[in-house]
């Protein structure tokens, strides 16, 4: 129906009219630009939708208008937003002289509708104490259906419910016997219902009892720690590798999380990003205890949790280590092209190789290749000084043939090693598990690698026919073999690999631990049995370290990690390396200690929190009172909001009354939200309080009925209309447009013909004063002489005229001047030269009357 209305509207557009398209949800984007276009078409633009952000529409359209022209948005839409303020919106746009037309989309008003509406438990209760769940369900028709109430996952109960028009309240009875975070959700069953997206509704609350331990270890059937903590009163929730929850509320329900040789590999990096908000962002303590499959040997370099550790693993950096050399060759094939997470498996396989070279020393050598119809070196062999630049060429790692071929990647291999001088080389092989060709000859160039010195590790990505043979390949390089089940897997392998080759990752030999500060882990202890090894690891600046080796690297260390506690203690807990420790009577008082050191601590004020979602946001209500009961007026507390993929809000509160204060946060994430009260705590740490909310469904399926007020509003308050015919968008806009011509182009035309003519000006001298005077010295000849020529041929004229009237006696009757007289001489005389230019008719003149007086008589 929009497409329709658009069309009709655009093929009516004036000749100088245009128009243009905006399609719109979670974002806006341009779907057609504002130009002369005549018909739309489909609308083939992709967005998000699970919001309408109709505010973010109204801005973009704002800002896609040509100059010179009268503006006008119309808005299709239901008006059912659900993040932004479109009203706030329409008024700006009003400001800017835009108005906005709106055409109301109809919804599924006629469709019969069931929707859960919220759930809603108190956010603390105590085991075995009663309490209400509140189910709020909204139906369009009066229709029966069940209720399913499960906890934690596990079904509860089956309520019968009879709904009627409109808002229902469905109350069930309930009591937990468990202490933690428990979820609970509610699920509603009817037969009329057009959608049931809208039909579950969760919430969280939280019991407080003993406190609860995950211990998450590599091999479960170790179990002295676990044991240990077992005997001081402690509930251990023992997992192996799959075994860390996935969900941010399930891993709030424990007081700490503690890996115990627990291999990196065993997490996804959602799950890493998720304990590590849940140390950050929920107070939850976290502790790494050391062994083969823990700290650097573990693979955890360069991953979210290893920021959470009170020690370094960027060890290479600062101590003595062999050099090494280290040479990658990555499958290329075909199948390396395949996206996973996102990336596609080469793309990943050089971010692993990155890893490794951010983990090698400067003074390390280090070279990659994809190996597949060819063997082509992205990375030459290069010290790992220029980190940056290494990156870069692993940028150029891509797939370029159809399978890896297993005989020629090892030669070449031994080749470029041989060539090596360093004392420790080594070969990490990256093949796929069901497509390793050429096999024949692998084996024994991996012996003779050996031989000399060269170790090979393998890594199959898939478990394929071909594993087994790459086991084999591994067993025979010396090496260690890997399965990577993910190609995400890949960065925590290779640093694990390359750390454990290159013997820099653990220190064997038996020491006595020393104490180097004063903790509450350590009270009653003062002396310990030996250890025989330890992964190695460096101090951090911030970090408290109790316990040191014989060569003072730390052993037991602790800091604070946002609101929560963290301790990495880098030797083992189980009977390998610490089989002094484990039948040492202290064990059990030492662990008990580390665990409550770590674990989160109850708030000493009441907070009531109250979570409420407006436009997108989480509306955060709390209420805090002390201990007596009296509200709190200066509020010290920090709010922080855990999202659903591991990331972290920071809420601002504003006081609202006595005790009460208010924030909010972004949350447009689909799932579990935890929401953290923390209050510093007089010994330096912080005291929490966790309670949580969740959104199980987009907010757009809440909503059956278009939201007409809202749409009335915004043209109410930009000067626009409710239409439903296209033919009403094309009349007059009330600001008409104004087109503006800059002269700015002119202006510096004109100056740049100027610039020359100022230059000359102030460059060149002329002698403007010479120049006048000779002008005027000119001049001034050519005048005066012709002024002495015009006297002088007057007074000749008069002689002349004398000399021709005079009588033959030669006496004049008129009075002439007294002259003096001269013999004539017989021969003429010359001719007087003037001035005068030849054949003027004073000349002629002159001539004339001269050769009459001198003609002698007859």
């Amino acid at each position: 129906a929009a497409e329709k209305f658009v069309d009709a509207a655009l093929k009516a557009l004036g000749p100088d009219d245009v128009g243009g398209v905006v399609a719109f949800a979670s974002d806006p984007a341009v779907d057609a630009a504002t130009t002369g276009r005549r018909d739309l078409g489909r609308v083939l633009t992709q967005v998000d939708g699970k919001a309408t952000d109709l505010a973010a529409a109204i801005r973009l359209a704002s800002a896609s208008f040509p100059a010179g022209k009268g503006r006008r948005i119309v808005l299709l839409s239901d008006g059912n937003e659900t993040r932004g303020d479109a009203a706030g919106a329409a008024q700006v746009a009003a400001t800017d002289g835009i108005a906005i037309d709106t055409v109301v989309l109809k919804g599924r008003e006629a469709t019969a509708e069931a929707t859960v509406e919220s759930l809603e438990a108190p956010d603390e209760s105590r085991i075995e104490q009663p309490f209400d769940l509140r189910t709020i369900i909204e139906s369009t028709v009066a229709q029966s259906g069940f209720l399913d109430i499960d906890r934690d996952g596990v079904l509860l109960k089956r309520v019968p419910v009879q709904l009627s028009v409109g808002e229902n309240r469905i109350v069930v009875p309930e009591r937990i016997a468990q202490p933690g975070l428990h979820q609970y959700r509610a699920t509603l069953r009817v037969g009329k219902d057009g959608d049931n997206r809208n039909n579950v509704g969760l919430t969280f609350t939280s019991v407080k009892g003993r406190p609860r331990v995950l211990l998450a270890q590599t091999h479960p059937g170790r179990t002295e720690l676990a044991a240990g903590l077992r005997r001081r009163g402690w509930l251990v929730d023992l997992r192996g590798v799959g075994g860390v929850p996935s969900r941010p509320d399930e891993l709030a329900a424990y007081d700490a999380i503690i890996f115990n040789d627990f291999n990196a590999s065993s997490l996804t990096d959602i799950q890493m990003k998720l304990v590590q908000s849940a140390v950050r962002d929920s107070g939850i303590g976290f502790a790494m205890v050391g062994g083969e499959d823990s700290f650097l040997p573990g693979g955890w370099y360069g991953t979210p949790v290893a920021d959470a550790l009170p020690v370094d693993l960027n060890i290479r950096q600062r101590k003595s280590f062999p050099s090494t050399s280290v040479a990658i060759m990555v499958d290329a094939s075909g199948s390396m092209g395949v996206e996973e997470d996102g990336f596609t498996k080469i793309r990943l396989a050089a971010m692993a190789a990155e890893q490794t070279v951010r983990l090698l020393s400067p003074f390390d050598r280090v070279a990659v290749a994809g190996s597949s119809d060819g063997i082509e070196f992205v990375v030459p062999f290069q010290k790992a000084r220029d980190k940056a630049a290494i990156a870069s060429q692993l940028q150029k790692l891509d797939i370029n043939g159809g399978g890896i071929y297993i005989r020629p990647t090892m030669t070449k291999a031994e080749e470029v090693l041989n060539a090596e001088d360093s004392k420790v080389r080594h070969h990490i092989l990256l093949a796929d598990g069901n497509d390793s060709e050429d096999q024949e000859g692998a084996l024994g160039t991996a012996l003779r690698m050996r031989t000399n010195k060269i170790t090979t590790s393998v890594v199959a990505i898939g478990d394929g026919k071909d594993v087994a043979f790459l086991r084999q390949l591994a067993a025979a390089g010396g090496g260690r073999f890997y399965l990577a089940k993910r190609a995400g897997q890949l960065p925590a392998i290779f640093t694990q690999d390359t750390s454990i080759m290159s013997r820099s990752a653990i220190e064997e030999g038996a020491f006595l631990p020393r104490i180097a500060a004063n903790d509450e882990i350590l009270n009653g202890i003062s002396s310990t049995p030996p250890l025989l090894a330890y992964c190695l690891t460096d101090r951090r600046a911030l970090a408290r370290t109790s316990l040191i080796t014989k060569k003072e690297d730390p052993l037991l260390a602790t800091w604070q990690y946002g609101l929560g506690t963290s301790l990495a203690f880098t030797s083992d807990a189980t009977a390998r390396w610490a089989r002094n420790w484990v039948s040492w009577p202290g064990f059990d008082a030492f662990w008990s200690q580390a665990a409550r050191a770590i674990s989160r601590r109850n708030t000493l004020n009441r907070y009531q929190v109250n979570v409420s979602q407006q436009a997108g946001k989480a509306v955060v209500d709390l209420t805090a009172t002390d201990t007596l009961g009296n509200p709190v007026m200066n509020n010290e507390a920090i709010v922080k909001i855990a999202t659903p993929q591991g990331g972290s809000r920071d809420v601002t509160l504003t006081q609202i009354g006595p005790g009460r204060f208010q924030g909010s946060a972004d949350a447009g994430e689909i799932g579990s939200y935890l929401v953290t009260v923390a209050e510093p705590d007089p010994k330096g740490g912080m005291r929490t309080r966790t309670t949580g909310f969740s959104l199980p469904y987009p907010a757009e399926y809440r909503t059956v009925r278009p939201n007409r007020p809202l749409l009335t509003r915004m043209t109410e308050l930009s000067g626009g209309k409710v239409i439903t015919d296209p033919a009403q968008a094309l009349r007059p806009v009330k600001d008409s447009g104004k087109s503006i011509t800059e002269l700015w182009p002119f202006l510096i035309a004109f100056a740049a013909l100027l610039l020359p003519i100022d230059v000359g000006i102030r460059r060149i001298t002329i002698p403007f004063a010479e120049i006048f005077a000779r002008l005027r010295a000119r001049l001034t000849s050519r005048r005066r002489p012709a002024v002495v020529e015009n006297v002088e041929l007057v007074g000749r004229l008069q002689q002349a005229k004398t000399r021709a009237q005079r009588p033959d006696s030669g006496h004049s009757t008129s009075p002439v001047e007294p002259t003096t007289t001269e013999p004539r001489s017989s021969r003429p005389e010359p001719r007087v030269k003037t001035n005068q230019p030849t054949g003027s008719p004073a000349q002629s003149l002159l001539e004339a009357k001269r050769r009459r007086s001198e003609k002698p008589p007859e």
